[in-house]
């Protein structure tokens, strides 16, 4: 492990920083380099702390610990992410005999010298009770392969040497603050402590000499387990794994989140996104002897289980049939659900205690052949179980071919899993109406298509916006990552006429996100001609996208949909010309009318899977200078010759035409779109128009 401690970097970081103290920005930059290092810490794991003197509101000194607070991440904090505490109340603590959770956070909250401070890391009060300026701690991969081995405490001594203290395993907090406090005022030259099955405290009299020595002391570690592997032969597997099929990965993927998703307790459709992991290291394991055991062995340390679940669900083939997949994945998810509920009721009637219980859905399955497909409220909650699971697994491996893995107790995890400072950490749901749907636009390049997107994203869903126009994608991608968080925008470029092409865009979306709960097909060309000057070449490619494309997107979603046997919804753009056409509008007209056709016809028969089906038709919707509508930028100019009116003209005559006087948004279309999918009202075959009443094309 390389010391990456850069004095060049230091700097940048105190000019950037220079108001604040010089050890608190340090604290900063050694925090960050250690977040930065996924073999010490993953996704918020970890602490860090520095021991100073601020002055109060009457210029007095005080000893204060600025200490990592709950929830933030070392990779990426910055000053304001160290709640800062006052020391003296924290040390009288120690004299306490016993210290409730509860009461634990309490003093944590009570001594912030901020009242808008984050509350201080579960390991705060241990921070506070060491007597050195400078404290870090990590959860180091090779530290936790140690631990695991039957000998564990015996390996670690003879691993790291004299100077560190290795102690049992207590749960973080009050217990194990004392603990490790005693220790070491016993052992006063010691550099550093290891939590058996936890992690490593190194601590100095600098920020640059404690993170030296995290760095020091988890190389060693993995010296030791790089020489017992090699005097044990281990060499990596040449033996080569045939690989599955993407569609049959993707097939997997969709059943998987179907059955694991659940109706919470307000009635509502929990909704995961999959992520899937398949380094040649992980397909090797997922296709080893021990692949069902690392499975069934828990977490390498209880602070992950609120992420991934103490248990992963291990799948060694995929039927064929989607019928025997179901079964399997249902067997599966469904023993799973029963052992987590027996441990959950087996450890509150060991602790006596009173606690809400967690979902019991699975969060990680191992498959044979494809890796790991981890599951998550969110795009980046999937991917932080997916980072933590692919290390276990890695871990893992090496625990076992040192000697053994030996598993944490269930009563050390629940007691983690269900401390409350643990679970501050569990992810948000907002209740947004949308939340975990994965949408797909087609047309998204337009103005429609754009303002659809964003008002799903706003309302909690994944979109994948699909065009063919790679250009305009990308445009619109561009001003809309600028609002929503990273991943939770996806892009494909794919031609709605070959229905291969849409095929295979479905299978890459259960490839990237887990399955599709939301279609809106959208996509549509115009063509101006009369009648007898209309060819069939042009009426042709009229309808091979407004009315074949709409045909392509619902047909290649059926069997996806009806894989997750969740529902889901398609809402067709129309268009007010379908009960309202116009003339030198026919192939349009025509088209649409198709598309609006099929999709009543398919209301009625995806009926019977939860499928609902509705339609809006718009009217006279042009965008904006960002993003303008396709459409209307070529029929536009053949309007406003007809009518002698320039751009604002143009609109001002449709915004009159309306019974509302009203400006059609792009935004009213995505309105309507969330309307129809937040499934709000029991309503499958329904037409709205979003057009500011516009009489003649009232559905009738």
């Amino acid at each position: 492990m390389k010391n990456r401690y850069d004095v060049g970097r230091l700097k940048e970081f105190k000019t950037r920083w220079s108001g604040l103290p010089a050890d608190l920005v340090e604290r900063v930059y050694t925090s960050r380099l250690i977040g930065e290092n996924t073999s010490l810490v993953l996704h918020g794991g970890g602490n860090t702390s520095v021991k100073t003197q601020v002055q109060d509101i009457n210029g007095k000194d005080q000893n204060i610990v600025f200490i990592k607070g709950s929830g933030w991440d070392l990779s990426t904090i910055e000053p304001e992410g160290f709640t800062g505490l006052v020391l003296d109340c924290l040390l009288s603590m120690r004299r306490c005999d016993q210290l409730s959770d509860d009461e634990m956070v309490n003093q944590l909250r009570v001594n912030a010298i901020k009242a808008d401070a984050p509350t201080a890391s579960i390991e705060g009060l241990l921070h506070a009770f060491l007597p050195h300026k400078f404290v870090d701690h990590s959860h180091a991969d090779a530290i936790l392969v140690l631990s695991a081995q039957p000998d564990g405490m015996t390996v670690l001594e003879k691993a790291l040497g004299p100077e560190v203290l290795v102690l049992p395993y207590k749960k973080p907090g009050f217990e194990l603050s004392k603990g490790v406090a005693d220790a070491c005022e016993l052992n006063p030259e010691a550099e550093a402590v290891v939590c058996f099955q936890h992690g490593i405290f190194t601590f100095g009299d600098t920020a640059e000499e404690s993170y030296g020595r995290m760095i020091d002391y988890v190389s060693r570690a993995e010296k030791y387990i790089e020489n017992e592997l090699v005097s044990q032969s281990q060499q990596a597997s040449t033996e080569k794994h045939q690989l599955v099929k993407p569609e049959r990965i993707a097939r997997l993927m969709e059943t998987i989140r179907g059955s694991a998703s659940y109706i919470d307790d307000s009635g509502q459709r929990k909704r995961f996104i999959a992520e899937i992991r398949n380094s040649s290291e992980i397909i090797e394991i997922s296709q080893s002897q021990q692949a069902e055991e690392f499975c069934r062995t828990g977490v390498i340390t209880p602070d992950h289980a609120i992420r991934t679940k103490n248990a992963y669900i291990y799948l060694d083939d995929i039927p064929d049939d989607d019928s025997a997949l179901k079964q399997v994945v249902d067997e599966k998810i469904t023993a799973f659900r029963n052992r987590y509920d027996e441990y959950f009721k087996a450890q509150c009637e060991r602790t006596k205690k009173e606690v809400k219980q967690l979902d019991n859905s699975p969060r990680v399955f191992l498959v044979a052949g494809v890796g790991l497909i981890c599951l998550g409220f969110s795009r980046k909650w999937a991917g932080i179980s997916a980072d933590i699971a692919e290390t276990t697994l890695i871990c893992k491996k090496k625990a076992m071919d040192m000697g053994d893995f030996c598993r944490i107790s269930e009563s050390h995890v629940f007691d983690l899993e269900y401390m409350d400072l643990q679970q501050k950490k569990l992810e948000k749901t907002d209740k947004r109406d949308l939340q975990g749907q994965i949408a797909i636009v087609t047309g998204a390049a337009g103005a429609i298509g754009f303002g659809i997107a964003d008002c799903l994203l706003a309302a909690g869903a994944n979109v994948v916006m699909a065009d063919l126009d790679a250009a305009r994608l990308d445009t619109v991608q561009e001003i809309l990552s600028e609002k929503y968080p990273s991943g939770t925008i996806e892009k494909l470029v794919f031609d709605i006429t070959d229905y291969s092409a849409v095929e295979k865009a479905m299978t890459e979306i259960s490839l990237r996100l887990g399955g599709i709960d939301l279609v809106v097909p959208n996509a549509g060309i115009a063509y101006v001609s009369k009648l007898e000057d209309l060819s069939a070449e042009k009426l042709n490619q009229v309808m091979a996208v407004n009315f074949m494309g709409v045909f392509n997107i619902i047909k290649a979603s059926i069997p996806f949909m009806k894989r997750q046997n969740t529902g889901g919804n398609i809402v067709l753009i129309s268009s007010k010309n379908v009960y309202d056409p116009g003339a030198s509008f026919g192939a349009y007209s025509a088209s649409k009318a198709a598309a609006h056709q099929i999709s009543r016809i398919a209301s009625l028969e995806l009926a019977e899977l939860g499928i609902r089906v509705n339609m809006i038709n718009p009217d006279a919707v042009f965008g904006d200078a960002k993003v303008s509508s396709k459409l209307w930028d070529y029929i536009g100019p053949d309007r406003m010759k007809s009518r002698g009116l320039d751009p604002e003209g143009l609109k001002e005559y449709y915004r009159n035409r309306n019974l509302l006087k009203e400006t059609v948004l792009a935004e009213h279309v995505g309105n309507a779109v969330v309307f129809f999918a937040s499934n709000k009202t029991p309503t499958t075959g329904a037409t709205l128009p979003v057009d500011g009443g516009v009489a003649a094309a009232a559905p009738r």
